[in-house]
C-alpha cells in the first residue's frame, strides 16, 4: 500500500471512532444537542466535522500536487487546532465519562498515525507542479465518500444545536439578571 492508501485506512478508522464519540458519547450518554452550556463545544464540533468532510473527500478523490500539498498539511492542521480547542472547552464544561477519554484517546493516537502517512505523501506530491488531480482509490473512496457524507450531515445538525442553545443560555442568563 502507498503512503497515502494507508492514510485513507486510518481516515476510515477515524471515522469510525467518530461514529462512537459521536453516537455514543455525545447523542446518547451526554446528550450535547440539548444542553445550553455545550453550545460552544457543538460549534467546534460542527467547525471540525466541516474540516473533515473536506479532508475525506478531498483525500479520497483527488492527489493534492504542489503547493496543495500544503493545503493539504494546513488542513489537517486546522482540525488539530480545533480538536484542541474542544478539549479545553470540554473539560471547562463537563466532566468526560472514562469511555469518552479512552476513546478521544486512541483518535489522539490514530490522528498522529493518519498525518504522518499524509505527510510522507504530501512531501511526495510537493514536487510535481500544483494541481489538484482526480484519483480513484478502489473501494477507499466510495468508504470515505460515506463517511463524508453522513459527516455533513452532523456538521448542519451541531451547527443548528450550537446556535438554538447559545440562544437558550442567552435566555437564561437574561432570566437571572
Amino acid at each position: 500500500m502507498t503512503p497515502i492508501e494507508i492514510a485513507l485506512v486510518l481516515l476510515l478508522v477515524h471515522g469510525a471512532l467518530g461514529a462512537v464519540d459521536t453516537f455514543y458519547n455525545h447523542e446518547w450518554k451526554e446528550r450535547l444537542p440539548s444542553r445550553p452550556e455545550a453550545a460552544r463545544e457543538l460549534a467546534l464540533h460542527s467547525l471540525r466535522s466541516a474540516l473533515f468532510v473536506v479532508m475525506f473527500l478531498g483525500l479520497a478523490w483527488f492527489e493534492w500536487r504542489g503547493g496543495w500539498a500544503w493545503a493539504a498539511l494546513g488542513l489537517i492542521a486546522a482540525e488539530y487546532l480545533v480538536t484542541l480547542a474542544d478539549s479545553v472547552v470540554e473539560d471547562r464544561t463537563r466532566v468526560l465519562g472514562p469511555v469518552e477519554r479512552v476513546n478521544h484517546m486512541l483518535l489522539g493516537l490514530n490522528t498522529g498515525l493518519y498525518c504522518a502517512f499524509v505527510a510522507v505523501q504530501a512531501i511526495r506530491w510537493a514536487e510535481q507542479p500544483s494541481a489538484l488531480v482526480r484519483t480513484h482509490y478502489p473501494w477507499l473512496s466510495e468508504l470515505l465518500t460515506a463517511c463524508a457524507l453522513v459527516i455533513a450531515v452532523w456538521v448542519v445538525r451541531d451547527g443548528a444545536a450550537a446556535r438554538r442553545e447559545a440562544r437558550a443560555a442567552a435566555e437564561a442568563r437574561l432570566h437571572l439578571a
